[in-house]
């Protein structure tokens, strides 16, 4: 009963941000209708995953796309210009490569195989783990937090101030944003002791910084598609390689004692 009043919630506050950054005059206006759009999507879609967090993903992005045509910002304003494409898409090829195989190398060593211990990745199916990786993720989680964040809000930042400020500004809030994912994190991941506020600290601080080096890749290069890719990649190698961990490590660990026992 209490979830399904929160997603209502979530849902009312979803369209109604919309409806705010589409109708309140001045940019305040629509940064602030971007924020409520963000919030009611993350109240709405809380605990739920495939087609209906997809759904709500894509939907909620139409939403502030319509509150960024609304204050005229251009395509390319928010990195989406065809003359960016090229350029961007090169270089999202080129992070997908270097981050895939990071990761895949840090899967491999077994120190750090904690790292990789949330329960959410590891005890599911790898048909789940694949429809993470390529639907979940993308059109769920990296869609819609590129276009509000390195978009639509840092175009609209950028307007009122200068570019730096709009990093800085766009980058609280993006780490502010994973308040409540930390939450969740902390609750289902192996390798997480003491108080969940050290987590949603720690966890704050990092996608803070993160956010900081999307934003300065998306004004080098011109392109919502890079940030987008190291986004995709980081969170969609991390899941494989979880995935794969949590299967290879007992075996492993078999061959470890029959080594020792010989």
């Amino acid at each position: 009963m209490v979830r399904t009043v929160g997603r209502g919630l979530g849902a009312a506050a979803l369209v109604g941000g919309v409806v705010i950054g589409s109708l309140v005059g001045g940019t305040v206006g629509a940064i602030v209708g971007v924020l409520i759009t963000m919030i009611g999507f993350q109240t709405l879609t809380r605990g739920v995953e495939g087609a209906p967090y997809i759904v709500a993903g894509v939907s909620a992005t139409v939403g502030i796309v319509f509150v960024a045509w609304r204050h005229h910002l251009t395509w390319t304003d928010i990195g989406l210009g065809r003359a960016s494409w090229v350029t961007g898409l090169l270089w999202s090829l080129g992070i997908v490569l270097v981050v895939g195989a990071v990761v895949g190398t840090a899967g491999s060593i077994p120190r750090l195989h904690h790292l990789f211990a949330d329960q959410r990745l590891t005890q599911v199916s790898g048909a789940v783990t694949t429809r993470r990786v390529l639907l979940d993720i993308p059109f769920g989680t990296v869609l819609i937090e590129e276009l509000a964040f390195r978009g639509v809000m840092l175009a609209l930042v950028t307007s009122l101030t200068s570019a730096l400020w709009a990093v800085v500004v766009t980058s609280v809030l993006f780490g502010l944003w994973h308040i409540g994912p930390a939450l969740e994190m902390h609750d289902s991941h192996d390798a997480r002791t003491g108080a969940s506020w050290s987590t949603v600290v720690g966890t704050v601080i990092v996608t803070g910084l993160s956010g900081v080096g999307f934003a300065l890749l998306r004004l080098y290069t011109g392109s919502l598609f890079p940030p987008a890719a190291l986004h995709w990649a980081g969170n969609g190698t991390g899941v494989v390689v979880a995935w794969f961990v949590h299967r290879l490590t007992p075996i492993v660990d078999d061959l470890r004692d029959e080594d020792t026992t010989a």
